[in-house]
């Protein structure tokens, strides 16, 4: 899957102002071994995550910043003036939709790999059975010219070496034998005409499994331009929406550098990146950009004061 925009724009230029005063003034708290407090506010109830897990997910997000620095820059304070909502808008809605759409996609792609199987094994079967009438062919062919044989030294008047009735059993189990064998092959083309009626289906289904696909790469391509998971704007950290819980925890990590004034990086690995792109979210640990910003904006505090 494409990589949605995950964090957004940190500051807007008409209360650019407030914001980068009131991430000083923290960060000038922070200086002097005073965190930032943060608090829960507001989770829309269609996220389904309870308080309790938003509060460790957002503890584990200021641990980020605290376990490369040994610095507590952040703390959970449920009157604090910096607030953390979880709004669930149309953002979110459609990225709903898209994994509805996913899912959907999924189960029609293990469908396709069921069927995919069972004619795999349909064709190894008819290719056995195949394999074996022709040998029995092969061998019924061989019998049928010795018959011949003997009845051509029978009307010759090879009379000693067969008798009429002899010859004549002969021939009626042969052609059981040609009979039965007629039958089998019968019953092997319509297992055959069954299978390539499958194989049809099946190419078919894949098709229409490609333009799906097709389709759901249109749309998310279309969305992730307008799709901002994150912002920090003043006191507030909006979330819209996250992928999975370790999603949540990197996008609350980067709007708590936001909220220290904090602003973008080019490197693709590091949190301040304004994209989920080729981050560690199940391990991530801030890089030398990271650092750098965070000491960059401590150095201009110290000179202002």
């Amino acid at each position: 899957m494409k990589t949605f925009l995950w964090w957004g724009l940190s500051l807007c230029l008409c209360i650019g102002f407030q914001t980068t005063s009131f991430a000083q003034n923290n960060l000038a708290m922070g200086s002097s071994n005073q965190p930032l407090k943060y608090r829960i506010a507001f989770i829309d109830p269609r996220f389904q995550l309870t308080r309790e897990k938003l509060v460790e997910i957002s503890q584990q997000a200021a641990e980020i910043w605290h376990k490369e620095t040994g610095k507590t820059y952040f703390i959970y304070d449920s009157e604090a003036q910096l607030a953390i909502n979880l709004i669930y808008d149309d953002h979110q809605l459609m990225k709903s939709e898209q994994q509805e759409s996913l899912n959907a996609l999924l189960q029609k792609q293990e469908v396709w790999r069921l069927k995919n199987e069972e004619i795999i094994l349909n064709k190894q079967e008819i290719d056995q059975l195949s394999s074996d009438l022709n040998k029995r062919k092969i061998s019924l062919k061989t019998e049928f010219e010795k018959y011949q044989q003997d009845v051509i030294r029978f009307n010759q008047g090879e009379h000693r070496y067969y008798r009429a009735d002899e010859l004549k059993e002969q021939q009626n189990q042969l052609q059981q034998k040609s009979g039965n064998l007629q039958n089998e092959s019968n019953n092997l083309n319509f297992k055959i005409q069954l299978l390539n009626l499958k194989i049809r289906e099946l190419n078919q289904e894949q098709n229409d499994l490609s333009s799906l696909k097709t389709q759901f790469k249109l749309e998310q391509k279309a969305s992730i331009q307008s799709f901002h998971k994150g912002l920090f704007s003043q006191n507030q950290i909006q979330i819209y929406g996250y992928a999975s819980l370790n999603d949540l925890r990197l996008t609350l990590a980067h709007e708590f550098g936001h909220a220290l004034g904090l602003k973008h990086t080019t490197d693709p690995k590091s949190l301040m990146y304004p994209r989920l792109k080729e981050q560690d979210i199940h391990n991530f640990k801030l890089t030398d950009s990271d650092l750098e910003l965070l000491g960059s904006i401590y150095s201009s505090i110290k000179e202002n004061h």
